[in-house]
C-alpha cells in the first residue's frame, strides 16, 4: 500500500514538471511577444514565430524531461531489487549460522 501512495506521487510529480516544461517556454514567448508588439512596434506576426518556437522548445524539454525521469526510476527499481536481494541474502545466512550454532549446543547436551 505505502509503495503503491509513493509511486502515484512520483507520477503525479512526473506529469505536473513535464506539464510545467511545456508551458513555460509557451508563456514566455507570449510575452516577449507581447512586449514586442506593444513596445517596439514589432510587426503582430512575430507572435506566431516566437509561439511555434516557444511550442517547440516546451516539447523538447517536456520529451527531455520525461525521458530522463523514466530512466531515473527504472535505475531506481534496479536498486530497490538489488537491495532486496542482498536483504534475503543476508536473513539466509543469518539463518543459516543460528541452525548451525543450535545444532552444535544440541550436540553437546547429555
Amino acid at each position: 500500500m505505502y509503495k503503491k501512495f509513493i509511486s502515484a506521487f512520483q507520477m503525479l510529480n512526473i506529469l505536473m514538471q513535464s506539464l510545467y516544461s511545456l508551458a513555460f517556454p509557451i508563456a514566455i514567448a507570449a510575452l516577449i511577444s507581447f512586449l514586442l508588439t506593444k513596445y517596439a512596434s514589432a510587426p503582430t506576426w512575430i507572435w506566431v514565430i516566437l509561439l511555434l518556437l516557444g511550442t517547440f522548445t516546451g516539447l523538447y524539454s517536456m520529451v527531455k524531461y520525461i525521458l530522463s525521469a523514466t530512466k531515473g526510476l527504472e535505475r531506481m527499481k534496479e536498486e530497490n531489487a538489488h537491495a532486496e536481494e542482498a536483504r534475503k541474502a543476508k536473513e539466509d545466512m543469518h539463518d543459516r549460522l543460528n541452525k548451525e550454532f543450535s545444532n552444535k549446543g544440541d550436540e553437546g547436551e547429555i
